[in-house]
C-alpha cells in the first residue's frame, strides 16, 4: 500500500519485490511491504518510466519540454513528491526513485526549475 490505497500492480518489479517480501515474512521478519513501485516501457522511440503512483487530484509540475520528446511530470500530494512520470529522461526517473524512497523534501518550484540540481538533492537521501 505504498500510495495509501490498495492497488493491483502488474509488473515484473512488483512481483519480484513481493516474492522477496513473502520469503522474508516466512523467515520471521514482520515489516510491512512498502517498496516504491516503478515501471518502464519502450514504445518505439519513446522510453516511458514511472516511479511511484499518481492519483487523480495530485498536483503536477512539468520539467523538460514535451516538444523535444524529453520531459517528466512530477506529481505532488499534500506538498510531498509521490510520483514522477518520464518520457526519454532516465536520469529524472532514477533521481525520482531516490527522492521518493528517501522522502527528501522537494517543492513544486524546485521540480519545475530546469536549473535545480535534483540529482545532488537526491544524494542526501542516502538511498542506493
Amino acid at each position: 500500500m505504498h500510495a495509501g490505497i490498495r492497488s493491483r500492480l502488474e509488473s515484473v518489479q512488483n512481483a519480484t519485490d513481493q516474492a522477496r517480501h513473502a520469503a522474508h515474512t516466512i523467515l520471521g521478519r514482520t515489516d510491512d511491504y512498502d517498496d516504491l513501485p516503478w515501471f518502464w516501457s519502450q514504445q518505439g522511440p519513446w522510453k516511458l518510466q514511472i516511479a511511484g503512483l499518481h492519483r487523480t487530484g495530485d498536483d503536477t509540475v512539468l520539467r523538460g519540454d514535451p516538444t523535444t520528446g524529453k520531459f517528466s511530470v512530477y506529481c505532488f500530494r499534500d506538498g510531498a513528491l509521490v510520483a514522477v512520470e518520464s518520457i526519454n529522461r532516465p536520469a529524472d526517473h532514477m533521481t525520482a526513485r531516490k527522492l521518493i524512497n528517501g522522502q527528501v523534501p522537494l517543492t513544486p518550484e524546485q521540480a519545475a526549475d530546469p536549473n535545480a540540481d535534483l540529482k545532488t538533492l537526491s544524494r542526501s537521501a542516502g538511498v542506493a
